[in-house]
């Protein structure tokens, strides 16, 4: 592995920064904490303007606004060489008058700065769950075309604004779970009657527009950056031998791909073709010259789990550990994901998340995460493994530097980080920072694979 690679970690706006009072709202500020609510939500906000009440968690975060030098200094004793983070498109843009909002702007220039003082690669993600809410409510999200334009104002902003320093750009956060919660990734509310679907299918398309209008824009302005949109990467087993589980194996999977395939390729596989003229998308020979122009330098990939399918539905490996929030342990299905991915668009794979979510205890001020580190250890060996096939594996950035709040339960207890943060889930806590027994691992680990 050569001295290039990113050994780094992931934070996400909406999930770490906070700063309510300096922004406009994202999708996620008005999701109440609660797992069931949360559920309901992501996929839906139906009634969200009457805002039930409760704790609000992503209004606060873990405060990274405000502790944001103190945070990248220890990433920086960390050693990490990269870390990837959102820019909150609702700090630079408060409402759709056009006129960015220079405190906003200001507030990224300290952040990059502070991270190439300690050496870190900034990653920017420009949409990570985190859509201003005035999209929302104007727009309707990515149904509606003019967000297309709208974002690629945005992100002519931010790319001209900090091409000189940063060199990586991800347009979105997991762009192929839209197929699972069509509000928090499309920024679309469902009006009764709609048909999801065909919503979906409307939202998918105008997105993968906006994605080749963020690398139409990164390439205008700096030839040399280097552009990637994040999907889930999560392989499918069939549950049995039968055709009928494998015919189910590669549907799932073709729900997931479809998406990379346009950004990557240049153009709709057959079967995604039929569906958008099924559903009445409006397809526009302009726009698909468009995305066959402008496609990825790299993919990012984030790999938690994998699934089996049948016809019984998607369920998960019983012949697999799990998590504490219920999620599958497979070390080597990130190899078969890897492998496959590079098979089939041989482009380089920039890891964004890999990590384990789980409970963190402190005991006499230190938290020993030695299940996490076995973790880690085990997936990093399978990704080494990948590698010797001969994937080009380009980075592998770890979610998430420090404890932020998930985005699937609104917790704090559902700890990813390497950094313990003092905040609990009704919002208390002091804040302090501490390094886990994780962070020194990681610490070795980097000073180990950079020699």
């Amino acid at each position: 592995m050569n001295k290039s690679f990113l050994w780094g970690s992931s934070i996400s706006g909406g999930q770490c920064e906070g700063g309510y009072s300096s922004r406009s709202e994202t999708v996620v500020d008005i999701i109440p904490q609660g797992k069931e609510t949360r559920i309901k939500y992501l996929n839906q906000p139906g009634i969200y303007m009457q805002r039930p009440e409760g704790f609000y968690p992503s209004q606060k975060g873990v405060e990274f606004y405000e502790n944001y030098k103190e945070d990248i200094a220890l990433y920086g004793q960390m050693g990490l060489k990269a870390l990837r983070f959102s820019v909150l498109w609702s700090r630079i843009f408060l409402d759709d008058s056009l006129e960015p909002n220079e405190e906003g702007l200001k507030f990224y220039d300290d952040v990059i700065n502070e991270l190439l003082k300690y050496n870190i690669e900034p990653i920017i993600t420009t949409i990570h769950f985190d859509m201003p809410l005035w999209v929302v409510e104007k727009y309707n999200g990515f149904v509606n075309r003019k967000v297309v334009d709208l974002y690629e104002h945005y992100v002519r902003t931010i790319v001209q604004r900090y091409h000189n320093r940063v060199k990586y750009w991800i347009s979105f956060c997991e762009i192929n779970v839209m197929n699972h919660m069509l509000y928090m990734v499309g920024g679309t509310v469902l009006k009764e009657g709609e048909d999801r679907e065909e919503v979906l299918h409307q939202c998918a398309y105008h997105k993968l527009l906006a994605n080749a209008r963020l690398v139409k824009v990164c390439h205008e302005i700096d030839s040399e950056l280097k552009v990637g949109c994040e999907v889930a990467g999560t392989p499918y087993y069939p549950l049995t031998s039968l055709p009928e589980d494998y015919q189910l194996m590669i549907e799932e999977q073709r729900k997931d791909s479809r998406y990379t395939d346009v950004m990557v390729k240049g153009h709709f596989p057959y079967y995604f073709l039929k569906k958008l003229k099924e559903y009445h998308v409006e397809i526009k020979e302009e726009d698909m010259e468009e995305m066959k122009k402008h496609t990825l330098d790299f993919i990012a990939v984030s790999y938690y789990k994998t699934s089996l399918a049948s016809t019984e539905g998607v369920r998960d490996n019983p012949r697999l550990e799990k998590t504490a929030f219920g999620w599958t342990i497979d070390p080597k299905g990130f190899r078969i994901m890897l492998n496959q991915m590079y098979e089939r668009y041989e482009k380089p794979i920039m890891v964004v998340e890999n990590g384990l979510g789980t409970y963190d205890q402190v005991e006499d001020g230190k938290i020993h995460d030695d299940y996490r580190i076995e973790y880690l250890e085990k997936h990093i060996e399978q990704m080494e493994l990948a590698i010797e096939d001969g994937v080009e594996v380009i980075g592998y950035l770890t979610w998430a530097a420090m404890d932020v709040v998930s985005t699937s339960e609104g917790m704090m207890s559902k700890r990813y980080g390497f950094i313990y943060v003092d905040r609990e889930d009704d919002g208390s806590g002091t804040l302090e920072r501490i390094p886990k027994d994780s962070f020194y691992w990681y610490q070795n680990l980097i000073n180990e694979r950079m020699k």
